[in-house]
């Protein structure tokens, strides 16, 4: 096996922490990366010297340079559904965000915002979170090869693990996912997969709402399933 750089490999870590959990202090990532704080604040300096991480109020969030590098690895799909999300965001008058893959995670890719109501879900592009939660994670998790499935579920206690295949079964015969509190608390979402040709998910598109209209989000199913095939068939084109 070819030898690995640990100072790359930590940077890295110490990257993906803020995209998944930030705005975190230097403490906070030097924690959730298990590394000294010295260590980690060097890195975060480097990170920010580069653009690719930003020092707000908060603490470190992802920079430009992440943004840039995250538009080049998937430009197909983020310049393909860039119109219709804003299409439906504004039809729908709601937040839509678009999903992609990594490393069997569900990463925020592009969202799309309507800005009619006063309260307006909001998800940072560069976060990520597990593909069995959020309707996000379980539209993506319920059209990927089953090994990818028996993967995530394999950690799951027998009864839960049950229960995820029955989800994702009726996520495949609706052609979308629902979930509630999943992620954020008090709000709902749907998504749908974007199916490449081979009618594997190469990411998703979903409907975020807060539970004060949740009432509604039903209602824009069809939709949302429209603009994930839409989006699907440039990508198949």
């Amino acid at each position: 096996m070819s030898e690995i750089s640990s100072t790359g490999d930590l940077m890295l870590t110490v990257l993906e922490s803020v995209a998944a959990h930030g705005p975190v202090s230097a403490t906070q990532c030097a924690r959730l990366c298990d590394i000294n704080r010295t260590v980690a604040h060097r890195l975060l300096t480097t990170l920010a010297r580069r653009l690719y991480v930003i020092k707000i109020t908060g603490g470190y969030v992802l920079g430009p340079a992440s943004m840039a590098v995250a538009a080049q690895a998937q430009p197909s799909i983020v310049s393909f559904a860039k119109p219709e999300m804003a299409r439906l965001a504004r039809d729908m008058r709601e937040t839509v965000v678009l999903h992609g893959l990594a490393d069997d995670e569900a990463v925020v890719l592009d969202q799309a915002l309507d800005l009619t109501h006063v309260v307006v879900v909001r998800h940072n592009p560069g976060s990520r979170h597990p593909l069995i939660r959020g309707a996000s994670g379980w539209s993506l998790l319920a059209f990927l090869p089953a090994k990818v499935i028996e993967r995530q579920l394999a950690p799951l206690p027998e009864g839960e693990r049950q229960a995820a295949l029955q989800r994702l079964a009726k996520v495949r015969a609706l052609s979308y996912a629902h979930s509630r509190d999943e992620l954020q608390l008090g709000v709902h979402g749907l998504a749908a997969p974007i199916c490449g040709a081979d009618g594997i998910a190469q990411a998703s598109v979903g409907i975020l709402v807060p539970q004060s209209r949740a009432t509604n989000l039903m209602s824009m199913a069809g939709p949302l399933v429209a603009c994930a095939k839409a989006i699907g068939a440039k990508l198949s084109a």
